[in-house]
């Protein structure tokens, strides 16, 4: 979760600077995926603003977080904003059972509050087909978890 934390801090911080010659494999999936993206650091993180069917609302909310570092990747989403996060016992139940449920992602509430779906990607054996499939299932754990919350 710290991970999560880190680059989502770095999309805040980091500003969106041109391509410089990145040689990143995660960098040309990126680029090839056909989603409206910017980068966020240069040859590490970048947002994809309509990747994902949830809606996009308060800041970081709807959009796919995709980074790497070093032999590690990262897709990750905020579902829900902590300003509009009602958690009840009930739903944080679901949550968890969410949790069990979804193949390859993590359901979590980071340090700030907000509602996640995230998946880690080791880029030593990830092929383009890879990348788009766990993009796909991404978007699906996460519209699992906004249908959970408008239940």
């Amino acid at each position: 979760m710290k991970i999560f934390l880190l680059l989502f801090l770095l999309v805040i911080h980091v500003p969106a600077q041109a391509d410089g010659g990145c040689t990143s494999k995660l960098q040309g999936f990126v680029s090839r995926s056909g989603y409206k993206v910017r980068e966020a650091k240069p040859c590490k993180v970048w947002l994809a603003s309509d990747a994902l069917a949830i809606p996009k609302e308060g800041g970081m909310q709807g959009m796919l977080l995709i980074a790497q570092e070093g032999s590690m990747g990262m897709l990750g989403a905020v579902v829900q904003v902590k300003a509009r996060l009602d958690l009840s016992s009930d739903l944080l139940k679901r949550l968890l059972q969410l949790n069990n449920e979804l193949e390859y992602a993590k359901v979590g509430i980071d340090h700030d509050g907000d509602l996640f779906v995230r998946t880690e990607l080791r880029m030593d054996t990830l092929t383009e087909a890879d990348f788009k499939a766990t993009v796909k299932n991404l978007n699906e754990a996460a519209s699992k978890v906004w249908a959970a919350l408008n239940k």
